[in-house]
């Protein structure tokens, strides 16, 4: 068979001959530079063979046209470049347009990924954040480029707030490390809480199943590695605000009763302060009319009636009566307050100095001693308080002191509590039962004759003294609000000076 020789044909047929040489594929691959056909050439550019002959038998055969191949619906061709948007701890898995033989990933903490197929990688969302991802193939070509952007899902995150914390007006918006801004408004510290504690559990570590153990995954195997995670959970800011007052009043007094006084007085401190409402009984009177002895009830005489309050008698003035007689000793009335979700502290006594010897070298550092108080109050709702509170006492003791080169370390004498209760504003808790017992000896004798020698002990005389107290602490907690300044009244409010031409008027409980 004959062909034309003119360029045109021949340049023609040549170029057919090229496409059908070319193997279906499932894309078209853009070939950078492209190709050139002869007829682009200028005139004296042309290849010296462009006039050559052809013969039939120099063209392959026309392969049968093939349809491409279709990808599953869950796949997503990439192209050399292209974004990927995901939500956090989701994934999507890609095809690559050709296999791939290293996958690279820029910021495992955002973005790990997984390579079932040569063709194909999965990808998992770590992180709110972006970065990219890169593919390679086996002569170190990049072919895919994907740029990974995680977000959060704050429609679902909303959703799951609103469904714990029934109430909470909360808008959630991220923060530029890669976390979330927490704003709106609860009722109550505790709902507060709770919804930074939800963000927090959504926020929290990647799943174990979406993790690698890092490197690139094979390109000949099935299965590919993954990039490993970060343990450091994003940040959660706060805030939001509390339509509750959120300030807490707690007002204490630590006792000091004396044991065997309690037993005189047939006063169980246990006992007592083991009512529901941390109260006496009521039902009778505090002293028994005929032998004077202590009962515990509501008052019928006029003598006890400062104890009586609203059908109950109170510990609180049992106590105060007892210190009033010298029966009591009370060491400290701290009157705190303080933020739901803070602590405050109060501390009264000294601080000693211990001597601590390290390698040679000599240290001081203090040491608290005295009556110390730590409570941190949490409020529940508008009048219910979580209250925690560590009080404790302690003295100095010879008893136990330890002699170090010469330096007296001494020992204290601890008491302490640590409890949390509930109780609503204005209620009162009590704490007891904390015992020390304190033993002294003394010798007396005729002054003189003691001191002879042999018969001296003739004319002395021992006695031995157990001092045993118990400690009692009474709490009441109050809901409280900041005031204005003008609505506090000083002791010397309405009081004017008067100078001897102006007469003194009483008007309404104030002195003008």
């Amino acid at each position: 068979m004959k062909f034309p020789r003119s360029p045109l044909s021949l340049a023609l047929c040549c170029a057919l001959g090229l496409f059908c040489a070319l193997p279906a594929q499932a894309e078209v691959v853009v070939l950078d530079p492209p190709l050139v056909l002869p007829e682009q050439y200028p005139e004296a550019e042309q290849p010296a063979d462009a006039q050559a002959y052809a013969s039939e038998a120099d063209y392959p055969a026309e392969p049968e046209a093939q349809a491409a191949p279709r990808l599953p619906a869950q796949l997503t061709e990439v192209n050399a470049t292209r974004d990927v948007h995901l939500l956090v701890k989701q994934g999507r898995l890609l095809q690559l347009p050709k296999a791939a033989n290293r996958v690279l990933v820029a910021d495992p903490k955002i973005a790990s990924f997984q390579a079932p197929t040569p063709g194909s990688v999965f990808v998992f969302a770590q992180a709110a954040g972006t970065t990219t991802l890169y593919a390679m193939d086996d002569q170190e070509n990049v072919i895919a480029a994907i740029r990974v952007v995680a977000d959060y899902d704050l429609e679902a995150l909303h959703k799951q707030v609103v469904a714990e914390v029934p109430g909470a007006q909360v808008q959630f918006s991220p923060s530029s490390a890669n976390g979330l801004v927490v704003r709106g408004s609860v009722r109550t510290p505790q709902q507060a809480r709770q919804v930074i504690t939800a963000v927090e559990g959504y926020l929290g570590s990647p799943a174990n199943g979406a993790r690698g153990g890092g490197g690139g995954g094979g390109g000949g195997g099935g299965n590919g590695g993954g990039s490993g995670g970060s343990d450091e959970g994003p940040r959660v800011i706060n805030q939001l605000k509390v339509e509750l007052s959120a300030q807490v009043n707690l007002s204490v007094r630590i006792v000091e009763v004396s044991r065997s006084l309690s037993s005189q007085l047939g006063l169980n401190w246990d006992a007592t302060l083991k009512d529901g409402n941390y109260f006496f009984r009521n039902g009778a009177s505090l002293f028994d009319a005929t032998t004077g002895a202590f009962s515990g009830g509501a008052v019928t005489n006029a003598v006890a009636g400062g104890f009586h309050r609203n059908g109950s008698t109170t510990v609180a003035g049992l106590l105060t009566a007892l210190s009033q007689d010298g029966l009591a000793t009370v060491l400290a009335e701290p009157n705190l307050t303080a933020m739901s979700g803070e602590t405050a502290g109060f501390a009264a006594g000294g601080e000693v100095p211990i001597v601590i010897v390290t390698n040679n070298n000599i240290t001081i550092e203090y040491k608290q001693y005295g009556v110390i108080m730590r409570m941190t109050p949490t409020l529940l709702s508008p009048n219910r308080i979580s209250l925690h509170v560590a009080p404790e006492v302690s003295d100095l003791s010879d008893e136990g002191a330890v002699e170090l080169q010469g330096n007296v370390i001494p020992a204290f004498k601890v008491r302490r509590a640590d409890t949390t209760v509930e109780l609503a504003s204005g209620q009162s808790f009590a704490l007891a039962g904390m015992l020390r017992s304190n033993s002294a000896q003394q010798v007396t004798g005729v002054p003189g004759l003691r001191d002879i020698p042999g018969v001296g002990r003739l004319f002395e005389t021992h006695s031995s003294s157990q001092q045993d107290t118990e400690l009692v602490i009474i709490a009441t907690a109050y809901v409280v609000e900041p005031t204005n300044p003008g609505e506090l009244q000083s002791p010397g409010r309405g009081i004017a000076q008067l100078d001897a031409q102006t007469p003194a008027q009483a008007t309404a409980g104030y002195l003008f």
